[in-house]
């Protein structure tokens, strides 16, 4: 989940000629059609490298708690082209929430109320296990992709305003539209961004697009130890401020491709 904060949604295009970490001769992914309520139950869904205390079911969904690190030291990257960046020698500790199944191309909503402190990253992502990555990162709107073959940061992602009331005070829903010829991302509905597989391809035929099944990923991390990363989250977070940074989920609908995926219960 931790590419240079990744987040908010592309599409996907498969390249034959490129060796893939899910060949194309290789069977379907079962891939579950998820209609999830998180007032109601988190049923399929089980949180990863996380204790009890960095989340809470509540009557608004999941309740995602960023931890305190165990110490607060702030550091400055000497080294860095942009002049002396602060970012946290220590990160909090927050969790993620992962589908039981993978999905290769498809379509995902998240239903979710970010965090509203700088540095505090909501984002909801699809990954696939070589790299590939599409995703919402909510700092407002941003979407972003990755090619697990060479991972750039930084490079594609997009900005994107977000209508109504701000992300850290309403819910707003986050689709990822995901096909083997383009990624869609819409925020509420209205279609905010399209890439296309074929914008991807350089002269040698090489399209650098995400095509490997992946998983559905909901979480809360906090991206101050790295002082690139905090500066692009608006942080890096002054833990003194704050005793938990808190986002919300509170629903999720997935719909898997059935030419891609085995479409399971």
């Amino acid at each position: 989940m931790k590419a240079l904060p990744a987040a908010l949604f592309s599409c996907t295009v498969w390249l034959a000629a490129i060796t893939s970490a899910f060949p194309t001769n290789q069977k379907k992914p079962d891939c579950k059609n998820y209609n999830t309520d998180f007032r109601v139950s988190t049923e399929g869904w089980s949180a990863e490298n996380t204790v009890q205390d960095t989340y809470d079911i509540t009557d608004g969904g999941i309740k995602m708690n960023l931890m305190p690190p165990r110490q607060y030291v702030r550091m400055h990257d000497a080294q860095s082209a942009f002049h002396y960046l602060p970012y946290n020698k220590y990160e909090g500790r927050g969790p993620t929430f992962n589908a039981s199944s993978y999905m290769h191309y498809g379509r995902v909503s998240a239903t979710v109320k970010s965090a509203n402190v700088g540095g505090a990253i909501t984002a909801v992502i699809l990954i696939g296990d070589g790299g590939d990555e599409i995703d919402f990162e909510l700092l407002g709107g941003m979407s972003n992709y990755f090619w697990g073959h060479e991972v750039l940061y930084t490079v594609n992602g997009g900005y994107h305003e977000v209508a109504g009331g701000p992300v850290f005070d309403e819910y707003h829903t986050y689709t990822i539209d995901w096909t083997p010829d383009r990624i869609d991302w819409y925020i509420d509905g209205t279609l905010v961004r399209t890439k296309e597989k074929k914008d991807t391809c350089d002269g040698a035929g090489v399209c650098k697009f995400p095509s490997e099944p992946a998983r559905i990923q909901i979480g809360l991390w906090d991206g101050s130890i790295e002082s690139g990363t905090a500066q692009w989250s608006r942080g890096p977070i002054a833990w003194e401020q704050h005793d938990v940074i808190s986002a919300y989920i509170q629903k999720i609908e997935s719909v898997c491709n059935p030419e891609y995926n085995n479409v399971v219960a």
